[in-house]
């Protein structure tokens, strides 16, 4: 049995969910934001109804082709997909850049072909007011980028300490498949 999730008004998503059985393949290639706008758009809430749909699979293939979004909408896709009970297996297909780059280290595995790029960056964030108020947007910008830090420190196992991921991410640092290979940020490069 194969079923595809499509939403109502039939407009193409910039992700998509179906299942064949025991294994479902997800899509997610358009930006992660916290309020939809557009259908292409993808949030939490609407992942999470999507995935729900699927059921219980014994295997996810996620691919990823986003540049990012909201960083917490991509904290609660990383944690619904790291609670899931099937494997993980992440695929990206063109870039995983930003938050998107977080949620592709939710993957057991992590496959990436030689002409794909993983992109990690401190958090940013917009903010008005006074000094103080500045002063707070700069504190938890900070705090985020930590906690973003961390996950990629999570996955690298021991190729990769936090200062050296800090350090990456002031940067803003484009990784190649091989790059993230040998820094244990993807498991597996594969041709084109």
């Amino acid at each position: 049995m194969t079923m595809t999730i499509v939403n109502k008004n039939k407009t193409a998503k910039f992700w998509n969910m179906k299942s064949s059985g025991e294994t479902a393949d997800i899509y997610i290639y358009g930006d992660i934001v916290g309020e939809k706008w557009y259908d292409e758009e993808t949030s939490a809430s609407s992942f999470k109804d999507d995935l729900a749909e699927i059921g219980d699979v014994s295997t996810i293939e996620l691919h990823i082709n986003s540049g990012g979004g909201s960083v917490f909408e991509g904290f609660a896709i990383f944690n619904m997909l790291k609670q899931n009970k099937a494997t993980i297996n992440v695929h990206i297909d063109g870039i995983a850049g930003s938050i998107a780059s977080v949620i592709a280290m939710a993957g057991d595995t992590i496959s990436m072909p030689k002409n794909t790029y993983l992109m990690i960056h401190n958090a940013s964030g917009i903010a008005f007011g006074t000094a103080d108020d500045m002063e707070k947007q700069a504190e938890v910008l900070r705090g985020l980028s930590n906690t973003v830090a961390q996950t990629y420190v999570d996955k690298a196992d021991s190729k990769l300490d936090i200062e050296k991921v800090q350090e990456m991410m002031n940067a803003e640092t484009w990784l190649t498949a091989q790059e993230a290979n040998e820094l244990g940020l993807a498991d597996v490069v594969t041709d084109e």
